[in-house]
């Protein structure tokens, strides 16, 4: 992306910004230090819902005992450590922590626990300044979701196109109408409690794409053709030429064959019982129909050799 038009997209539209802090409690001195992300990785492991993870995101940490904060002239101190945020982009991205290492059994873990994300969230909480003029209120755009273990499964993204409601499911090429139920509530993973029987839930999302409200009829504006880079466009047409090519090929691959010609330069100097070393042959290789004549053939060789 860099020299074009869209150079700069991808940190306007994801990235955010983070203050990683550390004060001292009983002395004047403190250290900051200021952080780019691009999606946040949430612990959802004894977590109900989207704010429980995200308080313990800013939850403070206690430096004391033989863990104190070296404060430099100060010396050893007691202290609290944690972070806050600072900016929250137009589009938010949501880790959801599902899979995890779990040292007990020394292998990767999948946790299917229920963990609740909503339509609409408010995040101004969670910054180190509100704006009264533009709050954080996000809307659910996509739901990446995943079905199986940590083996391995099947992806499914539900997307909500126009930030409206009206959600779609992309099943790998199959696209359909879903409601926001499906979408929504379906994949908070969890059990179910039928007839004293516990069903786990494998189907359930790792990955949530939330919009700022105030942000979604630009991010979601139609896009023109105004809007493509003439490069991209050359670039895609090129590529569906291309394929119209090979299709035809594939459609009368039968039709040709194949004619390998090997030049005297092969035979020049060869040492050996064969005319021509069989393992460095130098052919010209010609496809030719079926149904072309002896003549044709000659006509073709005496083009390509200049003859």
């Amino acid at each position: 992306m860099k020299g074009t038009c869209v150079e700069g997209t991808v940190p306007k539209l994801f990235e955010g910004k983070m203050i990683s802090y550390i004060r001292c409690k009983n002395v004047d001195y403190s250290s900051t230090r200021s952080e780019t992300f691009y999606d946040i990785q949430l612990n959802i492991k004894g977590k109900k819902n989207i704010d429980e993870s995200f308080k313990d995101y800013i939850a403070k940490e206690t430096l004391d005992g033989d863990n104190k904060y070296d404060a430099g002239e100060h010396g050893l101190q007691d202290a609290e450590k944690g972070v806050i945020f600072s900016a929250f982009p137009p589009v938010l991205h949501l880790h959801l922590m599902r899979f995890q290492y779990d040292p007990i059994t020394d292998c990767s873990v999948k946790f299917n626990d229920r963990f609740e994300f909503y339509e609409k969230i408010s995040l101004d909480s969670y910054l180190q300044e509100r704006d009264p003029n533009n709050p954080a209120n996000y809307t659910l755009h996509a739901v990446l979701v995943h079905s199986g273990d940590n083996h391995g499964g099947h992806y499914v993204v539900f997307i909500n196109p126009r930030g409206d409601g009206k959600w779609c499911k992309f099943d790998d090429d199959v696209v359909s109408r879903c409601t926001k139920q499906e979408a929504i509530e379906h994949n908070y993973g969890g059990h179910d409690e039928d007839m004293n029987m516990t069903v786990k839930h494998c189907t359930n999302a790792y990955m949530l794409v939330y919009i700022r409200d105030s942000e979604l009829h630009n991010v979601l504006q139609e896009v023109t053709d105004a809007d493509i880079p003439s490069e991209l466009a050359d670039r895609l047409a090129e590529e569906k030429r291309m394929e119209q090519v090979r299709r035809k090929e594939r459609n009368e691959a039968h039709l040709y064959m194949t004619i390998n010609v090997l030049l005297e330069d092969s035979f020049d100097g060869h040492q050996g019982n064969d005319l021509y070393d069989p393992e460095r042959p130098l052919f010209r290789v010609f496809k030719i129909k079926k149904m072309a004549l002896v003549s044709e053939m000659m006509d073709m060789f005496a083009d390509a050799f200049k003859r």
